[in-house]
């Protein structure tokens, strides 16, 4: 671990949850589509229901990925904003 991980690690421990979320996401993404491979195409009417909930899990799923990378983010400024001269690394 290096020592800028090390810091980002203590000042928001939360990131390793929302890491493990991110990658865990984008496996239910690709387990989705292994299974429904036309659930990433328009909504069709004719979808059987599994599809069509399968389309709508990849799209919340799409969503919830964006609010956790704007959430590192804004994470990312608020420990670039520190004052790091009293660390002991």
């Amino acid at each position: 671990m290096t020592p800028d991980e090390l810091r980002d690690l203590l000042a928001a421990p939360e990131l390793v949850v929302v890491d493990l979320v991110d990658h865990t996401l984008t496996a239910l993404r690709l387990a989705l589509l292994a299974e429904h491979p036309l659930a990433e195409g328009a909504d069709a009417h004719e979808d059987a229901p599994v599809q069509r909930r399968a389309r709508t899990l990849l799209r919340r799923a799409d969503d919830l990925r964006k609010a956790l990378a704007a959430y590192r983010k804004q994470v990312a400024r608020v420990v670039g904003a520190w004052d790091q001269s009293d660390l002991p690394f």
